[in-house]
């Protein structure tokens, strides 16, 4: 008969590991700030991310935390921790278009995403991350949605001014919003972005809204 051998640490560390993929369920991202609340987890997690640096950490262990969107490089100000932020917002909403003002738990992640919109010292890497979760993120967010509220209407670029967005949105009027893109677009005050996404919904012109 075999005997396996019982490793304490390997199963204290699978204990905690559902405790974080719990958290991050509950939250969609992984920086509890409750020292009292979530102090196990705080602490377990602090204890992973000097070894996880030095490479010491087991790869298959990083590669689950990275799944649940470990930061590893702990502090108020980090990249890592906007994008943890950011990646829990888009889990919740789909998009990055944030307005400036929103919170998530606590951590102002719509200044945050501002701020890197209006950032011209981005790394290709950093960028590369935001692309992957909304490739509009660039884009002012009352634009950005309201340009999805249009694709989400059928992105019809013809028909009456005053139409609305469908039984799933009878507030958004996309002839009177493309209306005003028609102007914007005259005063030359759409970006290049915002031209190219509107010329490509079937070749978009000023005439093509009607009242």
């Amino acid at each position: 008969m075999k005997l396996r051998a019982f490793n304490p640490r390997a199963v204290e560390w699978q204990r905690m590991h559902v405790v974080a993929a719990v958290f991050h369920l509950q939250h969609g991202h992984l920086d509890p700030t409750d020292r009292e609340k979530h102090a196990e987890l705080v602490s377990w997690l602090t204890r992973q991310r000097y070894p996880g640096g030095q490479g010491l950490l087991d790869l298959a262990r990083v590669s689950e935390l990275d799944a649940l969107g470990m930061i590893w490089s702990k502090n108020a100000g980090a990249w890592e921790r906007g994008h943890a932020y950011a990646a829990a917002f888009h889990d919740q909403h789909g998009h990055l278009a944030i307005p400036a003002t929103v919170k998530l738990d606590d951590y102002a992640v719509g200044a945050w995403m501002r701020r890197q919109r209006e950032a011209d010292n981005l790394t290709k890497d950093q960028a590369a991350k935001l692309d992957s979760l909304d490739e509009l993120w660039r884009l002012e967010p009352d634009w950005n949605r309201s340009y999805r509220r249009l694709l989400a209407a059928g992105g019809t670029l013809t028909g009456p001014a005053n139409r609305t967005g469908g039984e799933a949105d009878p507030a958004f009027r996309p002839g009177t919003w493309l209306r005003k893109q028609d102007k914007a677009r005259t005063d030359r005050k759409l970006t290049d972005q915002q031209t190219a996404l509107l010329d490509a919904l079937h070749g978009h012109t000023a005439e093509t809204v009607t009242g």
